[in-house]
């Protein structure tokens, strides 16, 4: 029983690291197709007495004229007496950004439209804007953190644990270590323990997460955002391997270099 609860809390910690680097790499990219159309839908809107195909500033990724002929229709048929021949009508344009501002870098661009003397009007939007910014990084931040510390309280139980397995085994690896065995001949046993338990974590933690996929929660979240998460499931499988597998022999050689000391 003793042994089996060694086991279970073993995986649990690897189960917990593993899962919180996907959910990192998850969150992180919903975040970045969040705000990609988020980008897809923000416009700054600039007034010009003249027309612009270009502007000196790197942070614009397109420049697109708008038509107001439907707004001048409209005022032709409500004040018929106007003649709009003869006013000078401004251009109108949606300057599109390569990436979503901060509320710092989107005032450094609004400061700069403003310094081109034939641009009278900019609008920015800057107030929800700016809001939309601020919580998008609040949630960066703290979804971040809250994934590191359980990634650093797993680490630190499976250290913990495999202590727990040296004193286990303490009696046989000083028998080997005065015959001279090497150092991985000596920790074979703890090698062994962790490279089946992360085996197990792995495959519980990919099981976990292909629920998560397909719960009704998981798809209703992402249309209500709009987004279409296509993660490469095989890239991410390695990557969680690698991760579950580099852990455990880390973990185990930190516990057999501490029977030396």
């Amino acid at each position: 029983m003793n042994s089996l609860k060694s086991h279970a809390a073993l995986i649990l910690a690897l189960i917990s690291i593993l899962i919180s680097i996907f959910l990192f790499r998850l969150f992180n990219n919903v975040l970045h197709q969040y705000q990609q159309n988020i980008l897809n839908n923000y416009s700054i809107v600039i007034v010009s007495e003249k027309e612009i195909n270009h502007l000196d500033i790197k942070e614009i990724g397109k420049i697109e004229k708008i038509d107001i002929s439907k707004q001048l229709n409209s005022m032709k048929r409500k004040f018929k007496n106007l003649n709009l021949a003869s006013i000078k009508m401004p251009y109108f344009y949606k300057l599109k950004l390569k990436t979503l501002p901060s509320p710092q870098k989107l005032n450094e661009i609004e400061q700069t439209l403003k310094s081109y003397p034939y641009i009278k009007r900019v609008l920015t939007y800057r107030s929800s804007q700016t809001k939309i910014y601020n919580l998008l990084m609040l949630l960066k931040i703290t979804s971040n953190l809250f994934m590191i510390i359980i990634a650093v309280l797993g680490f630190l139980l499976i250290i913990k644990q495999l202590e727990v397995w040296k004193l286990e085994h303490n009696e046989r690896m000083y028998i080997m270590e005065l015959f001279g065995a090497p150092f991985w001949f000596r920790g074979a046993a703890l090698f062994k323990i962790a490279f089946i338990d992360s085996i197990i974590a792995l495959l519980s933690t990919f099981a976990i997460i292909f629920y998560m996929q397909n719960s009704i929660m998981y798809k209703t979240i992402l249309k209500d955002l709009n987004i279409s998460l296509n993660m490469n499931m095989q890239q991410e499988f390695l990557i969680l391997l690698i991760v579950s597998f580099s852990i455990s022999l880390l973990s185990s050689a930190v516990v057999v270099i501490g029977r030396n000391k």
